[in-house]
């Protein structure tokens, strides 16, 4: 599973990489995020405009398999994942991911944060839903769309999200398009040599740490 990933980035450079029109509500600088806080989205408004939201990270009941990640196989063979694809999707913005990885003598697995080659931001697929509570306040949640790894980071980490390219991201927040048999040919699976792991400081697996040497790499002797 996803459940940590980082956003070094500003909120104009999230807005020109993505082409936004308008900034709604946004963060910047988060280097721990994690599954229930608030965090910045790309999406299309009821006017159909590109705009930067923010939107809890984590679909209703929070518990459910698919509140976090969504399989990419499963917006087809899930008919409310179905549905919600086809009319509601975003962009996670990213600047990488966290996984753990046991390695050399240490007795615990090593937080390891996952950056692309070249790639310093990126979007994450998503989808949304809106979600009222008794009180009448509504909420908007996600879901990133995860795909099963290959290659040697296989072994440590399971998952990987599904990675948009430009012409991906253009296709994605469509709001004119709901065939997701045509859209699936845009969520192309990561392979292990488009990535770079490199360890980091094990607070990254404190909910309550959030601070740039989450991102910063540990010099570790695994010998």
């Amino acid at each position: 599973m996803i459940g940590r990933f980082s956003l070094k980035a500003e909120v104009s450079d999230v807005a020109e990489q993505f082409r936004v029109n308008r900034v709604e509500q946004a963060h910047s600088e988060r280097y721990n995020v994690v599954p229930t806080q608030v965090v910045s989205v790309v999406m299309n408004d009821r006017h159909q405009e590109r705009v930067i939201q923010e939107a809890r990270w984590g679909m209703f009941p929070f518990w459910a398999k698919d509140s976090v990640n969504t399989s990419k196989a499963d917006i087809r063979r899930k008919p409310f994942l179905h549905e919600l694809a086809k009319r509601s999707r975003c962009i996670i913005p990213c600047t990488g991911f966290y996984g753990a990885k046991l390695v050399g003598q240490e007795r615990d697995p090593r937080a390891m944060h996952i950056v692309m080659q070249g790639r310093p931001l990126f979007g994450i697929a998503g989808i949304m839903d809106c979600f009222r509570n008794a009180q009448g306040k509504e909420y908007r949640v996600f879901t990133m769309l995860t795909e099963e790894t290959l290659g040697h980071m296989s072994d440590w980490q399971p998952t990987l999200p599904v990675v948009l390219d430009e012409e991906g991201v253009e296709a994605w927040l469509n709001p004119h398009e709901r065939n997701i048999d045509l859209l699936q040919v845009y969520l192309p699976r990561l392979e292990s040599y488009q990535l770079k792991a490199y360890p980091v400081t094990n607070d990254v697996h404190n909910e309550q740490y959030d601070a740039p040497d989450c991102i910063r790499e540990l010099k570790i002797d695994y010998a």
